[in-house]
């Protein structure tokens, strides 16, 4: 399973590492030795056994050459940290010249709370890929490409509000349950949360404004998500096969959503469109199976294809007088759909021509 796992990762990172460089895409540290009055100290450091004692040889002999190129070890904790200034990870990110970058974490805490403080110096930021750890499996490779197992075990991650945004990401880490990121966060990059299959919830920070392409794919069980004033784009398949979430309360700064986005929502039952969305991409909610009702805003000018296909329970769909163009497919399987706007509409005539049931209104 492990090893599955592993060489899915090793391939995601392979086809997407030019995109990652921008964006992040990866997280090695985790977080432990709190010191900050709001920090919550993650390892019991009085314990017999420490959070090093728990490591293979082959993890400590890792470790311990990190130690060489200038990173700091608390091995009470399972904190690896660097000074930033002059330091850059292996996507090329860099984190200013003051403070000091936790580079990986080692602790076996499921709830971790990242410190604002170790040793006295103010932590900035997580190196990326963020809150990962060198994980020594004992499998036989020959390739050294095999060797470094990244492995991830936290089920809650919280980082301070004041740090700088995180650059990297946590795909695939699917016992990650809940997960807080800073303030300053501006954007979910490219698959950040991608296949987090533990994740049951997510709050937008409030300086949010770009959720990016296939950022939350595959969450099967997140139930909930909280958008916050301020978030202006959604991306190309960014909740694609969230099939757990059963509402989406968007903000009225929302600007546009990408195709796919929300397809395969399987659960979704109540979805409210703001009015600066001009557009309802291709597939945008295709096999949103539970979705009944909908009314569209009048800043909506067309409908794509198949943006809700094989919506079978959808019955009513509100289609305002500004919209000039629906795709032929766009309301394909949805047999108990019936249209509704205003008499001499575009949607009414989109209605007769594909054989659809329409109601005038107004």
């Amino acid at each position: 399973m492990r090893t599955a796992k592993r060489i899915m990762i090793l391939s995601l990172t392979a086809s997407m590492a030019a995109a990652l460089v921008s964006c992040g895409d990866k997280g090695k540290a985790e977080a432990g030795s709190a010191v900050g009055s709001n920090a919550v100290v993650s390892a019991d450091t009085s314990s017999e056994v420490s959070a090093w004692d728990m490591l293979t040889d082959k993890e400590k002999d890792f470790y311990n050459e990190l130690e060489k190129k200038g990173h700091t070890i608390k091995k009470d904790t399972g904190y690896v940290y660097i000074d930033a200034a002059g330091y850059s990870d292996e996507w090329g990110n860099t984190f200013g010249d003051e403070g000091i970058v936790i580079s990986y974490y080692f602790g076996s805490d499921e709830v971790v709370h990242v410190p604002e403080e170790i040793d006295g110096k103010k932590v900035v930021n997580v190196a990326g890929p963020p809150m990962w750890k060198f994980g020594d499996t004992n499998d036989d490779h020959n390739d050294d490409h095999y060797y470094l197992d990244y492995m991830f075990n936290i089920r809650e991650l919280y980082f301070p509000e004041d740090l700088q945004e995180i650059k990297g990401a946590f795909n695939a880490c699917e016992t990650l349950e809940k997960i807080e990121l800073p303030k300053s966060q501006t954007e979910i990059g490219f698959c950040c949360f991608r296949l987090c299959t533990g994740l049951k919830e997510f709050t937008c920070p409030e300086g949010l404004t770009v959720i990016s392409e296939s950022a939350f794919s595959d969450c099967k069980s997140m139930t909930s998500i909280t958008f916050n004033d301020g978030l202006k784009t959604i991306g190309t398949d960014a909740f694609s096969g969230c099939e757990s979430l059963e509402k989406l309360e968007f903000p009225d700064t929302l600007e546009s959503i990408g195709p796919q986005s929300f397809q395969m929502c399987k659960g979704l039952k109540e979805v409210n469109i703001p009015p600066k969305v001009d557009n309802i991409p291709k597939r945008a909610f295709m096999y949103c199976e539970s979705l009944e009702t909908l009314e569209l805003p009048e800043s909506v000018t067309a409908i794509g294809s198949k943006a809700f296909a094989h919506c079978r329970d959808l019955k009513e769909i509100y289609i305002p007088e500004t919209v000039s163009e629906i795709a032929e497919t766009a309301f394909e399987d949805c047999d108990s759909l019936t249209i509704k706007g205003k008499a001499g509409s575009y949607a009414e005539k989109y209605a007769k021509i594909n054989e659809i049931g329409f109601a005038a209104e107004g």
